[in-house]
């Protein structure tokens, strides 16, 4: 599934990945491909990504205060 990161300067991070795992309000949660399509509201916590071609590139983690994240049709935005 393809992945969009996005800050109030740039497009942090976009590439296709495997899983997400992301804090949302009430704990971590995890989304996989065809997830179903929702909004949720993310707390303080770190991200973490896990690329879909892992022969070339490691788990990637980035600590967050809090965004925005939706699912919709194999595509996740972030705005942090």
């Amino acid at each position: 599934m393809q992945v969009t990161i996005i800050n109030f300067e740039k497009i942090f991070y976009q590439d296709k990945v495997v899983s997400i795992v992301a804090p949302g309000l009430n704990g971590y949660f995890q989304i996989l491909e065809n997830h179903a399509p929702f909004i949720s509201i993310l707390k303080d916590g770190i991200l973490k990504l896990k690329p879909f071609y892992v022969y070339d590139r490691k788990n990637f983690e980035i600590q967050i205060e809090g965004g925005i994240l939706q699912v919709k049709k194999n595509m996740v935005s972030i705005i942090l």
